[in-house]
């Protein structure tokens, strides 16, 4: 046997002692406990019992509810052994002057001393059975202390020779946070609990890092694309524009563009980097879906003569939500519908409860539609199912991603149906909050936003 098990072995006995001690404290403390509140229980049941008895004996003598001023006494033929035999005992009550009443109190307290006889065999037997079984239920209740000091205990008794250490130390550092697979391993099966932990910590980070870096590429790409052709069309008027009004004019307006295109993508980023950062919170309140798609409707109607606008919300759909951030979502829906689906085609807004009695809106239309393997991917930062077509219809591919970020910091949640060539239907469902009494509100009038298609 090993030094370190002749101590562990010499620890045992001395720890299950200690603990035997303590649950015998803690054991002797209930079961004094017990007998005290039972003490007091049955001095209280004796004299309301003997109370009682005074009450009713005097009410049959006098007949009266209560008379004040009685002079009460009891009298004893002989010495009293309560638990043994009774003597003789009168109850003596008279009125002030009056005639005096004696009522014989033997038989009472020879009942009386048979229940309380019984109930102190009874409570006897109960202090008994928590003594002998308080103990083991105390020892139950300790366990996960005893368990905790025996591997704090263990853990203080591990001894790491320094070699050990210095393997540690050289594996740690030899771990570089960029390489995708960096993984702690020192071959000690010791420090496997270690390993594990500082492992699944790198795989947290190297996902955050790769999700940080495909941000910031698909950023700069997007970026890089207005800005080449704003210095395209500077160089092209520092040549010819000057004298050619034709150039002038088609450069001034494609700077023009692009740098609208840069303002949106900027002011998108910014949004969704305040969003992670927790200070884009929602102002919740009541509101009104079908009001809410109305005003994006006649929006949309005024802004975009090239597509048939629809609108089915008729019925008040009461809801709980920002209003200013769900009519955003409205306008990205309504945009995308818009840039996908050709001239001429209806769009259709909705507002409805669905069958589990949830407020939701909808933008169909009838456009190109999304294919079956890119629906997984269309709330991704920058994705786009056609990226060749991206530049044509505009857009960074951000749009549905804050939308989505707005619905779930709602608690909603998308229903996305697409089918390509014959259209998509885009349902926001919102949680079904109980609405107060307070006026549904939302957004009155046409922003800015709107005239630029928010994204």
């Amino acid at each position: 046997m090993t030094n370190k098990q002749e101590v562990e072995q010499a620890r045992k006995p001395k720890e299950n002692r200690h603990m035997s001690s303590i649950a015998r404290r803690i054991n002797r403390s209930q079961v004094a406990s017990l007998f005290w509140t039972l003490l007091a229980v049955d001095t209280f049941i004796l004299a309301a019992a003997l109370a009682g008895w005074c009450y009713a004996a005097e009410k049959t003598q006098i007949g009266a509810q209560w008379v004040p001023g009685l002079q009460r006494s009891l009298q004893y033929m002989e010495g009293l052994r309560f638990l043994d035999t009774l003597p003789t005992v009168s109850y003596i009550f008279s009125l002030s002057g009056g005639p005096a009443y004696q009522v014989e109190a033997g038989a009472f307290l020879s009942a009386l001393k048979d229940i309380t006889r019984v109930c102190l065999i009874f409570e006897g037997v109960l202090i008994v059975l928590r003594w002998r079984g308080g103990r083991n239920q105390t020892m139950r209740l300790l366990s996960p202390l005893h368990q905790m000091s025996q591997t704090a205990q263990e853990l203080s008794n591990v001894r790491f020779d320094e070699q050990k250490f210095h393997e540690l130390e050289n594996a740690i550092a030899a771990i570089s946070p960029t390489t995708p697979d960096a993984k702690l391993s020192t071959g000690d099966s010791d420090l496997l609990g270690l390993e594990n932990a500082v492992n699944n910590l790198l795989t947290r980070m190297h996902e955050s890092y790769r999700q940080q870096n495909r941000f910031v590429s698909d950023a700069s790409h997007e970026l890089r694309t207005p800005i080449s052709v704003i210095r395209g069309y500077a160089e092209m008027l520092d040549r010819w524009g000057k004298d050619d009004q034709k150039v002038l004019s088609e450069s001034v307006t494609a700077i023009r563009t692009e740098a609208d295109n840069m303002q949106q993508l900027v002011e998108q980023l910014l949004f969704l980097a305040r969003g992670d950062a927790g200070r884009n919170q929602p102002k919740m309140k009541a509101l009104d879906l079908s009001k809410l798609m109305r005003e994006v409707y006649e929006e949309y109607a005024m802004i975009d003569k090239a597509h048939t606008w629809r609108i089915q919300a008729d019925e008040s759909i009461p809801a709980v939500g920002d209003p200013q951030m769900l009519k955003q979502t409205a306008r990205i829906l309504c945009d995308n519908a818009s840039k996908y689906s050709p001239e001429g085609h209806p769009i259709t807004l909705r507002s409805f409860v669905d069958e589990q009695g949830v407020p939701c809106f909808a933008v169909q239309d009838n456009g190109a539609g999304i294919a079956a393997n890119d629906i997984p991917h269309i709330f991704e930062r920058f994705y786009r199912a056609d990226p060749a077509r991206g530049r044509q219809t505009g857009g960074a591919g951000l749009g549905l991603s804050i939308a989505k970020w707005i619905v779930d910091r709602h608690k909603g949640y998308f229903q996305v149906v697409s089918r390509e060539g014959v259209g998509t239907r885009m349902v926001v469902c919102l949680p079904n909050k109980v609405i107060s009494r307070e006026k549904p509100q939302a957004e009155t009038g046409i922003s800015e936003q709107a005239k630029k298609a928010a994204q």
